[in-house]
């Protein structure tokens, strides 16, 4: 509608890191999910969530991106933690009753932000950093949740039945739903500081990506010559010079690459194991090259990364991207 100018606002554009923000939280909410259950039901019910809480929070709180990713993991996090409770303590109950269980909290938080908006829009605006005082909040609603988690433990000795399972379930997570929203703001107060260290880390990735690559590059040479000794070596004889699970036997070069990697990370899994001296003495000389290597990558990503690379705090007035995200 005109103003009282008789001028007419331009249209609101949809922030494109927000939507890059809401393809990471799809495309990581979508892997927990299907990883959890191949059923679609709970992948579809959490991307639903997803979307009620990005489209809630960029109509009534706009802010940066990384507010967005924080609450991604979040989400995760949650849904992980649900799973592993349900499957523990609720594992016959029935799956309509367990997604509206696991929707429960997050509506009632998102009820609770609603009710609370200007506070909530003051806090989010405001957007600096807080100390040790988070602790007492922390404490007061995520330990709030833990013992009603630890007592849902009791439930499988009661040996109840499915549908017993499912009320019980529903209401353990109606009162988690209770705690989280008396606490919203203490909530909401976490995900701000995590948010600022995560625009911190972004204001300094520019810094460290070159850096970073350079390392990369020079590891993965590493890599790659300590396969093609490996695979020589087992070449030039015909008596293998790898175990293979526990068997004599010859190694191609996607398996001495494989080999490789697992040994300048110091794995060690034992599928593939050095069976004569020489390849022993190879492989110590990798692991002792591959951790060189990690300590003076180390050092020099710290180098670049400034004297700046403390936290948030030490950054400057611009770091934290609120002007160039936040909504006109």
């Amino acid at each position: 509608m005109p103003d009282r100018q008789g001028r007419v606002p331009a249209p609101r554009r949809l922030d494109r890191l927000w939507l890059k923000s809401l393809g990471f939280t799809l495309a990581l909410v979508s892997l927990v999910a299907v990883a959890v259950d191949a059923d679609w039901g709970p992948t579809l019910v959490m991307l639903g969530i997803c979307a009620v809480v990005f489209g809630f929070f960029y109509m009534l709180f706009p802010g940066g991106a990384q507010f967005g990713i924080t609450i991604a993991n979040f989400l995760a996090i949650y849904t992980c933690m649900f799973v592993f409770f349900r499957d523990a303590n609720f594992p016959g109950a029935p799956n309509t009753m367990a997604k509206i269980a696991l929707a429960l909290p997050v509506l009632g938080f998102l009820a609770a932000c609603f009710l609370r908006r200007r506070a909530i829009a003051a806090i989010i605006h405001a957007r600096r950093t807080r100390a040790l005082t988070h602790l007492p909040p922390l404490a007061s609603w995520f330990l709030g949740a833990a013992v009603i988690g630890a007592a849902s433990f009791a439930v499988p000795r009661l040996k109840l039945e499915p549908w017993a399972q499912g009320v019980t379930l529903l209401l353990a997570q109606g009162v988690i739903t209770l705690v989280v929203m008396n606490a919203v703001r203490d909530v909401v107060l976490v995900i701000v500081d995590i948010t600022m260290i995560f625009e911190g880390v972004a204001a300094r990735l520019d810094r460290l990506v070159m850096p970073m690559l350079a390392f990369l590059s020079i590891y993965a040479v590493l890599i790659v010559v300590f396969a093609s000794l490996y695979r020589i070596a087992d070449l030039t004889t015909d008596v293998p010079q790898f175990a293979l699970h526990g068997q004599p036997g010859h190694v191609g070069f996607i398996d001495a690459l494989y080999y490789s990697v697992a040994t300048i990370t110091t794995l060690g899994y034992g599928d593939i194991a050095p069976a004569s001296v020489l390849v022993r003495a190879l492989s110590g000389l990798e692991v002792v090259a591959g951790i060189l290597m990690l300590l003076f990558g180390f050092s020099e990503i710290m180098r670049n990364a400034g004297p700046d690379s403390g936290g948030p705090n030490n950054a400057g007035p611009n770091s934290t991207g609120t002007d160039n995200n936040r909504h006109r």
